[in-house]
Formats: structure tokens, C-alpha cells, sequence
């Protein structure tokens, strides 16, 4: 299996630097997209200054698989009902056991200071946050937070109070620190799945732009856009399903490039079966692309014990490799 993805992905490369200047940009036909604006609305990240360095480093995943409740990679896909596997489950006996269980299993510091996992919500907020964290690995997060002590750069979730413009917020200054804005409000919580996957992806995309610089960080993604730029505020007002859904997860990764990476990542993890049926999609090759080119950047910067987040890419390569005749 892991010979398949290495060879899909190989192919998927070479696809990419023939088809992403004639199939992927021109002969793209704008007249279906996605029906509405399925994300979330995200506080602006708060990113370091800019480091020009340049060159991978190839981080893998240290640390044991541990004892927790795992799954062969084999059966890591989107399930029928559009789900992806868990393959850690951490003690959610209570609040106390969980929070342990994270800093042991993930070396993450969560700080729950109004006690919001021990209230009535606590129970399906711990599986929330155990979704996410399970799908990018207990080596990942390992290899990530390492990343950050070389800054001497602590690691930590916080559980927030709620906030009537932002569900999350990630923040690089001294310490890295991912913000989520708990609510009981369903519609204004933060602390869900997608939400910590939009913030981990920034906290990704910090630690990856040390290596490779915000100039060609930008560029990399920027490429998949076709003729759309970037337009910061005025995201809401232009975006267009039938045209921009193409090329970007959904209308906030309009805003910047770091929203972008951030917008993919958080649809790959919380809604995986339309990203799915998206990159399963001929006309939805450009985003194809840019997945694979965001996947590539993480396990080339990071570490790729990360594979389960990328499960709905690796089945769009293989759908578009069987029917590549």
C-alpha cells in the first residue's frame, strides 16, 4: 500500500508539471462548482516575520505508535457516510485523564482554565479534538513540536471563552499557542474538529515557511489559482462557487495564501467525502494540485506520518489513476 501511494504520488507530480499550464488552468470548464460556503470563518492568524531560509529538512516521525487503538494504513479511506477512521482514541474517562493522556501520547499542553471539558458539552468536545488529533498522529505532532523547541518555542491548545468574531486563532510570538473559542452554541463553537484543523494547519504552514521563505511559500500556492489572486477582505463579496470553487476549498482561502493551505486542510479533515467527490472531479483539477502540493510540503518539511488527514487525496490519485487509460 505504501509502494502505491509513493508510486500515485510520483504520478500525480508528473501530471502536475504537464497539465497544470494547458489541462489544469485552460481547459478547466467553469460551469459547475460547489453549492455554498461550507468553512468557517477564522480570526486573522498572527504569523512570524518572514525567514528566508531555504532547503527541506526532513523531519520523520519519532516516537513509538504507542499503545493506543490503531488501524492499517490499507483501511484509512472516506467512509460511505463521508467520515474518516480514528486511529488513536485518548482516555476521555474525564477531563484530567484527557488532558494527561494528550501531553503523553501528543507532547500537546492543553490548558482548559474554565473547565469546559468537565461541563456538558466536555464529553463531545474531547471527541472533537481526539478526531483531529488522530488523523495527523502522535508521530506527526511529535515531529511538529519538536519543530518548534528549536525556536524554543512551546506547544500549547487553549480552550477559550467564546468570541463573537473568531472560532479560532493561532499565534506565534515566543511560544506557539492554537486558540479555540468554545461556545454552546453549535454554530458559534470553535472547538470542533475543523476548526483545530484549520488552526494546526498554520501551525504547519509556520514551521514550513523557516525552511522554504514567505516569498516562495506564496508562490507555491498561488500558482494553482489560475487568474484569481488573493483579495483579503473582500473574499465574502467576490466569491462565486461556480468559478472560484474550482481552485480553492471554500471562499475563505481567497483571503491569503495562509488561508488557503489552512481552508484545505480544515475540509480534507471536516468534511473529507465532498473533498472527495471535489478532487474526484475532473474540473476540480486545480485544487487536486494544490492538495497534492500541500500534502508534499508537509511531508517533505514536517513528516508524513500524516497520511490518514490526506486519505480523501490519495483516494481521488488512485480513482484518476485507474482511469488514466
Amino acid at each position: 500500500m505504501i509502494l502505491r501511494k509513493i508510486i500515485i504520488s510520483i504520478m500525480c507530480l508528473i501530471i502536475s508539471f504537464v497539465s497544470c499550464g494547458c489541462i489544469g488552468i485552460l481547459g478547466l470548464i467553469l460551469n459547475e462548482g460547489i453549492s455554498d460556503d461550507t468553512g468557517a470563518f477564522f480570526g486573522e492568524t498572527v504569523v512570524p516575520g518572514d525567514e528566508n531560509a531555504d532547503g527541506p529538512n526532513d523531519v520523520p516521525g519519532d516516537g513509538p505508535m504507542n499503545e493506543h487503538d490503531t488501524q492499517a494504513v490499507d483501511d484509512i479511506e472516506v467512509s460511505a457516510e463521508g467520515d474518516l477512521p480514528e486511529l488513536y482514541v485518548l482516555d476521555m474517562s474525564s477531563a484530567e485523564a484527557f488532558i494527561a493522556d494528550l501531553s503523553e501520547t501528543y507532547d500537546v499542553v492543553l490548558l482548559d482554565a474554565t473547565d469546559y471539558l468537565s461541563g456538558p458539552d466536555g464529553y463531545m468536545l474531547m471527541q472533537e479534538l481526539n478526531h483531529t488529533f488522530s488523523l495527523f498522529s502522535p508521530p506527526f505532532f511529535r515531529a511538529l513540536v519538536a519543530e518548534y523547541r528549536e525556536y524554543d518555542s512551546a506547544f500549547s491548545l487553549i480552550l477559550g471563552e467564546e468570541n463573537s468574531t473568531e472560532f479560532g486563532l493561532t499565534n506565534w510570538d515566543g511560544d506557539l499557542t492554537i486558540t479555540l473559542y468554545y461556545s454552546r452554541d453549535p454554530d458559534e463553537n470553535g472547538v470542533t474538529a475543523a476548526v483545530l484543523a484549520h488552526e494546526l494547519a498554520h501551525a504547519v504552514h509556520f514551521i514550513i515557511e523557516e525552511h522554504i521563505g514567505e516569498t516562495r511559500s506564496m508562490f507555491g500556492m498561488r500558482r494553482f489559482n489560475y487568474v484569481y489572486d488573493y483579495v483579503e477582505d473582500d473574499f465574502e463579496d467576490l466569491w462565486d462557487p461556480d468559478v472560484h470553487g474550482f481552485y480553492f476549498a471554500y471562499s475563505y482561502g481567497m483571503y491569503d495564501y495562509y488561508e488557503d493551505i489552512a481552508t484545505v486542510i480544515e475540509m480534507l479533515v471536516g468534511h473529507p467525502g465532498d473533498m472527495l467527490e471535489r478532487l474526484s472531479d475532473k474540473q476540480h483539477e486545480a485544487l487536486l494540485l494544490k492538495t497534492a502540493y500541500v500534502r508534499d510540503i508537509i511531508y517533505s518539511h514536517i513528516s508524513d506520518e500524516c497520511f490518514a488527514v490526506f486519505a480523501p487525496l490519495y483516494e481521488a490519485e488512485e480513482y484518476w489513476s485507474l482511469h488514466a487509460a
